[in-house]
């Protein structure tokens, strides 16, 4: 796809400081904050071939922020699949958001898994935030056939291998924060590798 928008703003992180803690969200908006605005135009507009492959893309060789959820919609209820407290003292929880109203017609589904962990009292001292996040897989239905010519064009430079299984199309992809695609007729379920995770400084 030629007509991307610009993508360095999924990946740019503040150096974590304590006065990046204060002023985070005008370090971020400051030097990409348009380029948030942009994407998100994209998305609401872009073509269905076209979305498929942003989907895919953004994930294929760098981890980046989670932005592109909140750009199919921002109205979900959470669902808590599991909470414990570590031997560090970490609240660990994982969290299914379900996504409903979405801003494109041809999205009828969306959920979004999280693991998240609270700091200790010591480490929040210590690193300035309070905790870390990271998703763990992202699953889109549509009223639509997926194009899997525009799937495999997205991989194009990574090394995979597709296998069909259990009546979908299992992509495994290898050195990618893409761990799997799991596409059906008419879904996508992209699973996270969790070693190609990058812990961003949050923006609110």
């Amino acid at each position: 796809m030629n007509n991307l928008p610009k993508l360095d703003f999924l990946y740019f992180n503040p150096e974590i400081t304590v006065e990046n803690y204060m002023d985070k969200r005008e370090i971020y908006y400051d030097k990409v904050g348009w380029d948030e605005r942009h994407f998100e135009d994209y998305v609401e507009t872009c073509s269905f071939e076209e979305l498929i492959y942003l989907m895919i893309y953004i994930y294929k060789d760098k981890y980046p922020r989670e932005i592109f959820p909140s750009t199919i919609s921002v109205d979900s209820q959470s669902q808590n699949l599991l909470s414990y407290n570590n031997e560090n003292g970490r609240a660990i929880s994982e969290n299914k958001y379900v996504f409903n109203n979405f801003f494109r017609k041809d999205v009828i589904g969306m959920n979004v898994q999280y693991h998240s962990e609270q700091y200790s009292d010591e480490e929040i001292i210590e690193k300035y935030w309070m905790s870390e996040y990271h998703m763990q897989n992202l699953f889109l239905e549509f009223n639509k056939e997926i194009p899997i010519h525009i799937i495999d064009k997205t991989l194009e430079g990574k090394e995979y291998t597709k296998t069909e299984k259990d009546n979908a199309l299992l992509y495994e992809v290898i050195d990618s924060p893409i761990a799997s695609l799991e596409v059906t007729k008419n879904s996508i379920k992209l699973n996270i590798n969790e070693d190609k995770i990058i812990l961003y400084v949050l923006i609110y």
